[in-house]
């Protein structure tokens, strides 16, 4: 049975043969977590994307086509998972800061590259909404790379009101990406889920 191709391994599955199941599962489950987890970045995620296909193909098996490629529909389903997981997901607070957090302390992977780009917009947004004087502070701290001193002497303004507003700023960007960001990282989800 292990040599069965694909159709003929559907047609057994649809008269219930769960030994033929097992041959697809088999044959097809490493490549799907490997999928699902390029997609997501979470093997939890992969785990139960692929649990999930495969326990959804076996109660709907008396409706599979063998004519049609089983690995196109557990693929496509996989990828049904994973923007469905990313629309809830998105919504979630923990979601939103590990994101916040990887971009903040520049450690995002290239899987996650998309939300960077995406992040970084939404930042400069933010910057652009600061008063004057914090987004000038602000940008000659975190952008040009000034220490406070530096900022404060050349301002000609106390380091104790350089520290204020940087503290200030920070928040204020950190809770705008908060409320805007799970848009911005949906949209590269499903962008990167479509193009993969």
């Amino acid at each position: 049975m292990l040599e069965a191709t694909d159709e003929a391994l559907c047609g057994q599955v649809r008269l219930g043969d769960a030994a033929a199941f097992n041959v697809l599962y088999d044959r097809y489950r490493h490549q799907l977590y490997g999928y699902v987890l390029k997609l997501c970045g979470s093997q939890d995620v992969a785990l139960d994307a692929v649990q999930e296909v495969f326990m959804h193909l076996w109660l709907r098996a008396e409706a599979l086509d063998p004519a049609r490629s089983i690995k196109s529909y557990l693929f496509r389903s996989a990828r049904n998972y994973v923007l469905d997981y990313l629309k809830k997901a998105v919504h979630q607070q923990a979601f939103r800061q590990y994101f916040m957090h990887a971009f903040e302390e520049g450690t995002a992977s290239s899987d996650h590259l998309l939300y960077s780009k995406q992040l970084e917009t939404l930042k400069h947004n933010a910057v652009s909404r600061l008063p004057a004087q914090r987004q000038l502070i602000y940008t000659m701290s975190k952008v040009d790379g000034y220490s406070n001193k530096e900022i404060a002497d050349r301002l000609g303004i106390s380091i104790n009101t350089v520290r204020d507003q940087l503290v200030k700023a920070s928040r204020f960007v950190r809770v705008y990406l908060l409320r805007n960001a799970d848009i911005a990282m949906l949209l590269a989800a499903v962008y990167a889920a479509q193009q993969g």
